[in-house]
This record gives structure tokens, sequence and C-alpha cells, in this order.
């Protein structure tokens, strides 16, 4: 059954997507996200295609499926908040001030370093 081998291809990368994202593995999380996307997009053509209803022995599955995959998305948000507060920690914050200044503010119209101090 073409259904049955989908989804069983999507919770096959959504387990390798979550170990990834557990392991802290950028690469190979990038590489199984991608695996996972091509997955349910292969899933969802499997379903459109299908004929009837579904079988009721895959509605489970396809419910657990949807809670885990929002679960990882909730995991991904909260990695990125805690990268952004790590990058924050290392990196200063910008002021949006260039060296070379922005001409027309402050009367400037060259560059700072070039400019007398009097």
């Amino acid at each position: 059954m073409l259904l049955l081998q989908a989804l069983e291809t999507v919770e096959k990368q959504l387990e390798e997507a979550s170990a990834a994202l557990q392991a802290v593995d950028a690469a190979s999380l990038e590489q199984r996200s991608h695996l996972l996307r091509q997955a349910v997009t292969h899933f969802a053509q499997a379903l459109e295609d299908h004929q009837g209803p579904w079988p009721a022995e895959l509605i489970p599955r396809i419910r657990q499926v949807s809670a885990q995959l929002a679960l990882q998305r909730d995991q991904l948000a909260r990695v990125a908040a805690v990268v952004d507060k790590q990058l924050a920690g290392v990196l200063p914050p910008s002021d949006n001030t260039s060296t070379y200044g922005n001409p027309g503010r402050n009367g400037a119209t060259g560059a700072r370093i070039y400019r007398s101090a009097g």
C-alpha cells in the first residue's frame, strides 16, 4: 500500500530529524529536515491520490505525526531563541553607525576620519 509506505517514511524521517535536533547537529538537522519535507510532500500527494476513506488504522498514526511535527516546531523555536541570546552575548548590538558616516546627517558630508576635530 503506497499510503502506508509514505507514512512509514514520514515517521522515519521525523524520528531522524528529532534525533539531529536533540544532538544539536546543525548539518544533519538541515539534511534531515529537507528529507522530512520531501517525505511529507510525498505523503500528502499519496493522501490526495488515495481513493475512498482513509484506512482506520492509519488515522491515529497520522495524528501522532501531526503532534510530533508541532512539538518539533516548538523545539526549533526554542533552540533559535537560545542561539539568538547566545549571539547577543558574543556580538555587540548594532548602533547603525558606519565607519564612513551617513552623508547629510548632522551636516556631515564625508567620512568621519577626514573631518577636522575643530
